[in-house]
């Protein structure tokens, strides 16, 4: 993401994921070492590490190959090509993302990278969740019970740190829930770059 994100500087759901895709691969690496520290309580809540970086990796994978390829079209031809090879049926794009493209050429970037976050957690990423339903519960109850370690909420960062979280406060489970962290995510962003809001 972040070679698209410097190609595409006007998309800012590009370039907010190329901070939240190293958070995601920072939380893979930390899944990988929850055993060690829940040894105790991981049987008992039926938590498995292994079934969680699937989890985490089917959800990368996910939004990698539904929402990059129209976004790096877009970046590698124009926006004009786009929609042409889109109303031709020469390539199938979900309606959403056509319409967030017509937005961010017409310049509502905030606009276009909000109905690409909304389509992303609704339609993209909630199927994932639907289908790991135990292993996300599971990975949430054992966030619960290591009170000292917020594992919900990230920072907007390019390194992996647990440094300036920006607080979640809903279900990780729902996807409206997700949608309003990325509107927090997005701000934030806007005020690490200075960029203010749009």
């Amino acid at each position: 993401m972040s070679k698209l994100a410097q190609d595409m500087p006007e998309n800012d759901w590009v370039r907010l994921a190329s901070y939240v895709s190293v958070q995601g691969g920072c939380a893979m690496q930390q899944t990988q070492r929850w055993p060690a520290k829940a040894a105790d309580y991981v049987p008992f809540l039926g938590f498995d590490s292994q079934d969680s970086l699937e989890a985490l990796g089917d959800a990368n994978l996910t939004i990698f190959s539904s929402i990059y390829p129209p976004n790096r079209m877009v970046a590698n031809c124009g926006y004009e090509k786009f929609r042409q090879c889109v109303e031709s049926g020469e390539i199938v794009v979900d309606q959403n993302i056509v319409n967030a493209m017509e937005k961010m050429e017409n310049g509502d970037r905030r606009g276009a990278a909000n109905d690409i976050a909304l389509h992303e957690q609704r339609n993209v990423v909630q199927p994932v969740y639907d289908r790991w339903p135990d292993t996300f519960a599971g990975m949430s109850r054992a966030d619960a019970l290591d009170r000292l370690h917020d594992r919900t909420s990230i920072p907007v960062a390019k390194t992996c740190t647990r440094d300036n979280l920006v607080p979640f406060e809903g279900d990780i489970s729902r996807w409206p829930d997700r949608v309003e962290y990325y509107h927090d995510l997005l701000d934030r962003m806007y005020e690490i770059e200075g960029i203010g809001g749009r």
